[in-house]
Parts: C-alpha cells; structure tokens; sequence
C-alpha cells in the first residue's frame, strides 16, 4: 500500500505536469511549425537545386532560340496550371475540410470523402484532358499569341503541349494525396516527391533525341512519365499510413460539393502570382525571339528562394491553422500567424537584396554556359532584379492567404486575385516600352503587392487573426537591415568590378562572399535594431506572446 505522504507527491507531480505542458502548449506548436517549415523548406531546396542544374543544362542544350521558347511555353503551362488549380486551390479547398471531417467524423468517414473527391476528379480531369489536347492549337494562340500559326516556333509548341498536358492530371491527384499526408503531419514524401520530376528531365536531356524530333521532345515525354511516378509514390505513401482511398459510387455528400464550389475562388486566391506570370508569358511572347526564354530563366531564379519559402512556409502553416481555428484556439492562431509573417520576411528580404544589387553575377553563374552566352545574361539580368521587388510580397501574400484559407475562406483572397490581375494587366503596358521583358516582370511585382494589401483589409475585416504592433515594427527593421544589406553588396560589387573573374568557378564564389558578407550585415542590423526580438518571443519558453486585452477582443469578434 503506497503511503498517503507518496500519494500526495505523486498528485502534486502530476499537477507541475499539466501546468508545463499547458504553459509550453504554444512553444511545441510553435517548434512544431518550425520543424515542418524545415523538413518542407528541406526538401524544397533539393528540388530548387536540381531545377537549377536542370535549367543550367536546358539552357546549353536549347540556348534561348525557337525550340526553347517552344518548349518554355508548354512546359510553363502545364506547371503553372499545376501550382494555380493542383497545388494551389485544390489544397487550399480540400485540407481545411478533410481535416474537419477527420476530426469531428473519424478516419472512415474522411476516407469516404477523400475516396469520392478523387473518382469525380478523376473523370472531370480525363473529359477536360481529350478536350484541351483535341483544341490545344486554340490554346497555344490564346497562350502565346506571338507565336504565328504554321511558324516553328508555334508546330513545336503545340506538339510538346500536348506531351506535357497530362501531367496536369497527375498533379491533381498527387495533390489529393499530399493533402491527406499532410493533414496527419505526414510532410517528407509529398515534398521529397517533386524532386521526380527534375531528375526524369535531367536524364531525358542526358539520353538526348532518342529518336524524336528535338531533345526538347524527349523532355515532354519525360515530364510526364515524371507525373505519374510521382502519383505512384504518393499513393502507395498513403496506403501505408492507413487511408485507402480509391474509386467509389457513392458519390453524394455535401463536403465534396464544397471542396469543388471553391477550387475555382481558391485558384484566383492560392495562384495569383501563377496567373500573373501566365499574363507575363502571353506578353512576352509578342515581343523579340528569346524574350520568353529569359523572363523563363530570370523567373526560374526568383523561384528558388520564392519556392522554397513560400511553398515550406504555406504547408507547414496551413494544417495547424486550420485545427486551432476549428478548436477556437485564437492565441495559438494568432501567435502561429504572426511568427509566419516575420518568418516570411526574415527568409526573403536578403535574397530581394541580393538579386538587386548583383542580378548580371547571378545570372552568369547558372546560365552562361552553352549557346547562353553574355547578351542572354544581360537582357535576363534586369528581369530578375525586376522579380526580385515582388519577393516579400508573395511571401506574405502567402501567410495572409493561408490565414483566410485556414478559416474556409476562398472568397476574400479570390477578390484580392482578381485586384492583382487587373493591377498587373493595367501596368503592364506602362512598362514594356522601356523596359521589355524586365517592364513584364516589374508589373508582376507590383501586383504582388497590391495582393497583399487587399488581403491584409479582408484580415482586418475577419478580426479573428490580427498583426501585432511589435510585429509591424519588426517588419520595418527588417527591411531597413535589408537596405543596409543590398548597399553594402552593391557597394563592394562596385568597388570590385575591374577584378570580376572570368572563370564560372571563381565567379561562383565571388557572388558566394558577397552574399555571405551581406547577409551577416543584414544579421547584425537586425540584432541591433532588434528585428529578430519578437520572433524569439513567440518561440520562448513560457513567454506570453499575445496581450490579453487584444485576445479578449478577438474573441469577442
């Protein structure tokens, strides 16, 4: 018989448990976002570093002639349909609702959903898929209205369209998949499974024509055994965590006529800067041969921090949202919110710096290799710098959306889409003259903000997640640290120029130490400012990040 003065201790323990584990409620979620971020981020740089040595290979291989805009053209838009509709609304309107009925129903019953959201897409994609590649010439002039029908530029088009289109299909499924893994904080394979794709397209352009008309022919076909490979994984993945999800004939419930009511709001809201680069593709498609080919290029580069952030950031942040909201959990939202909004800006603005101050070094060390020599380096380097404006707002673009999405909003962030496109398409047309491609580039970046702005009124409107006002004097240190960085980089790249290295290798660590040297000013001004203090704030053990007066008023609205 245990002694009463034993039994006492004991309670008295298990009581100083529950109070820690109730006080570091915050600081596990918070640790938990991070770690998802990293595992996300992980394999996300993976996949950046191999579409680099990719492009880097496509861009001797192709250079920036007939075949590479051709084959830029079908390629971007199988890929940006992918992230606007598979990656972009599909999962913005499928995990917020699977998660709920997995919560509140159980597993059987969010494997029925799951099981009927997959058959009904599967036969929409299959009757849109023989539609599109019947009419893909029609697709192709609305697309790429520069491309003239019967030229090479527009035959070639049309044939590795058509090659690439089902990978589309593939992407919602895989899509589907990633969803269900992530819901149950399953995130390495969904993230480690786009590497697929670049290495099928490194090895087809290793393997070379294997007998079709062009290497780019090869690269079409490998694009697409590539999306069902990756359809293969995710769905075995799935299997093995316990959901079987198939094909069903009860195809009749109200959460999967919700899922699809807001993919289309969801595609306008999750993939603006997906549309906007489609309207940029259009444009730039009407200008000079190899216009395309360098905005493709310069994009790509935006796109390594941009992908690796944003698609890390809005992954691990949308599943824990979306259950602290469903439990009415508003501090832990709000401090999960707010740590994304830093997070975002910490992460971007020194490669904004960076891609500023030395875009022509940047581009050299990836892209001058092959038939891309310096006249290419040049005419994409202004481009980059142009795409370099727009980084943080995507970046926050990204949190405010997955806030609104967490939330089952679709609504408000399509509006502030469509605000965006009209932003962009205005534009545009004010900076071309001057600038080309770069003036294309410049008007997506700044629709990008204006996206943020109108998704920061709808959040005000919501008063449930708010920013916090130490928040927002973070966000100003951070980009008076990034200024002081893009100077000082631009400073010693002036100061140097007589002494640029000739050789790719040399050149590579020239950009590496002054990137480096920025990037520890960017550090150093923030800690003095105290840019970073906040950040460690939301992550401190036992600290209280939110002030009550305001939680109180949040949980009053």
């Amino acid at each position: 018989m245990t002694p009463l003065w034993k039994e006492e201790e004991q309670s008295l323990e298990v009581g100083r448990k529950s109070v820690r584990l109730g006080r570091f409620s915050g600081v596990s979620q918070s640790m938990q976002l991070i770690r998802t971020f990293m595992t996300v981020g992980g394999y996300t740089f993976l996949y950046r570093v191999s579409g680099i040595v990719r492009d880097t290979i496509q861009a001797a291989v192709l250079g920036a002639g007939p075949v590479a805009d051709a084959f830029v053209v079908a390629f971007k838009l199988a890929n940006v349909l992918r992230k606007l509709f598979a990656e972009g609304s599909f999962n913005a309107a499928f995990l917020p609702r699977f998660s709920a009925v997995l919560s509140k129903q159980g597993h059987v019953a969010a494997e029925r959903i799951a099981s009927q959201v997959l058959t009904w897409l599967s036969f929409v994609l299959v009757l849109l898929l023989i539609i599109c590649i019947v009419f893909f010439p029609a697709i192709i002039r609305g697309y790429a209205p520069g491309f003239i029908p019967g030229s090479e530029r527009f035959i070639y088009a049309v044939e590795l369209g058509r090659i690439c289109f089902p990978y589309i299909a593939t992407s919602f499924i895989v899509a589907l998949f990633s969803s269900v893994l992530n819901t149950v904080n399953r995130f390495a394979t969904p993230a480690g499974a786009q590497l697929i794709l670049n290495i099928f397209l490194v090895i087809a352009m290793l393997l070379g024509a294997c007998g079709f008309p062009t290497i780019a022919h090869t690269m079409a076909v490998a694009t697409f055994i590539a999306g069902i490979a990756q359809m293969v994984l995710l769905w075995s993945t799935t299997r093995y965590n316990g959901f079987k999800i198939g094909f069903t004939s009860d195809l009749k419930s109200q959460e999967t006529k919700e899922i699809f009511r807001k993919i289309i709001p969801g595609a306008v809201g999750a993939g603006i800067w997906q549309l906007n680069l489609m309207i940029g593709v259009i444009t730039a498609s009407s200008l000079q041969s190899g216009a395309v080919s360098c905005f493709y290029y310069a994009d790509h580069v935006n796109q390594f921090p941009l992908g690796i952030l944003g698609i890390g950031l809005s992954t691990a942040l949308l599943p824990p949202l979306s259950r602290a909201i469903q439990k009415n959990d508003f501090k832990n939202a709000c401090g999960q919110f707010n740590l994304g909004v830093i997070f975002a800006l910490v992460l971007t603005v020194p490669a904004t710096a960076l891609f500023l101050a030395i875009p022509t070094p940047i581009v050299s060390i990836f892209y001058e290799h092959g038939k891309f020599g310096h006249a290419e380096v040049c005419a994409t380097a202004p481009t980059l710098a142009a795409f370099a404006v727009g980084l943080p707002a995507y970046m926050l673009a990204k949190v405010f959306s997955t806030a609104l999405f967490a939330q089952g909003n679709t609504r408000h962030p399509c509006f502030a889409g469509l605000l965006s496109v009209v932003a962009c398409v205005v534009t545009i047309p004010l900076f071309i003259p001057t600038m080309r491609q770069a003036g294309i580039a410049l008007a997506i970046s700044f629709s990008a903000w204006v996206n943020v702005f109108a998704l920061y009124m709808f959040l005000l409107r919501h008063k449930t997640l708010f920013v916090f006002t130490d928040t927002w004097k973070a966000c100003f240190t951070l980009a008076f640290s990034g200024i002081a960085m893009g100077l000082s980089i631009y400073g010693a790249h002036y100061a140097l120029r007589n002494f640029y290295p000739e050789s790719a290798w040399l050149r590579v660590a020239y950009s590496i130490g002054l990137g480096g040297g920025g990037s520890f000013i960017f550090w150093i001004s923030g800690r003095l400012l105290g840019g970073f203090s906040l950040m460690h704030t939301l992550m401190a053990d036992g600290k209280e990040p939110i002030p009550r007066e305001k939680l109180k008023h949040s949980l009053k609205g």
